[in-house]
């Protein structure tokens, strides 16, 4: 009978400390397994306290409610990512319009904007090359609140064709004398994506973007 009590005190012992979630924490059949072996060997004169027993029963439920939350979001975000590359794919040979300031020039005209929060009576339009200089100038002909787009043809404020190279867009804008909030705009065609870890990339003329660069989209 001792054999048994003894039995009995050591599968609770290791069930209550498996339930707790400690270094050796079990999954959720070995806790069943650690139930059933504790009713096996419990003394039938002096039975688990029925307290505890609806505790551990409701601790195994409780865990394994856990273990199918688990499981599904695992499986939600496994098909969220394939939704998500989905769309990056279905991008392709369409024209972005993403938010920033940098991009690409590779010899052929390229379509760059900006977006005005309200209306301006006056700004700039200007082009960077990598090292910081402003290469060329370029008229700020619309103030209307929104965005506005133009090509830049690649050639600099001499009428000179620049190197392909990075470049950046800035756009300052004003009304009377205060500054106009105002944000880069750059337009190009989709023509690849890159299915990488932690994001896929779109692949464009004029660099490359993240979904969330993303502006609107439109066919070509």
């Amino acid at each position: 009978m001792a054999e048994i009590t003894s039995a009995t005190a050591q599968s609770s012992s290791q069930l209550t400390s498996a339930l707790s979630g400690g270094e050796n924490a079990l999954g959720k059949d070995e806790f069943l397994l650690l139930m059933v072996e504790q009713l096996k060997n419990q003394d039938p004169m002096n039975p688990s306290d029925a307290t505890e027993f609806t505790a551990q029963l409701a601790q195994y439920s409780s865990l394994e409610q856990l273990f199918n939350i688990n499981d599904s979001l695992e499986t939600m975000g496994s098909t969220s990512d394939e939704v998500q590359r989905m769309s990056a794919l279905s991008m392709i040979g369409k024209e972005v319009v993403t938010q920033g300031v940098d991009f690409n020039f590779s010899g052929a005209g390229i379509k760059l904007g900006y977006d005005l929060d309200a209306s301006a009576d006056n700004g700039s339009i200007y082009i960077r090359n990598a090292s910081g200089s402003t290469v060329a100038t370029l008229p700020f002909t619309d103030g209307a609140q929104g965005q506005h787009f133009f090509e830049w043809d690649g050639n600099d404020n001499s009428g000179n064709r620049v190197p392909d190279g990075q470049y950046s867009l800035g756009v300052s804008a004003f009304s009377a004398d205060e500054n106009v909030a105002v944000t880069s705009l750059i337009s190009s065609e989709v023509v690849g994506v890159d299915l990488v870890d932690g994001g896929d990339v779109l692949v464009t003329h004029a660099g490359e973007f993240s979904l969330a660069d993303i502006e609107s989209v439109r066919s070509i």
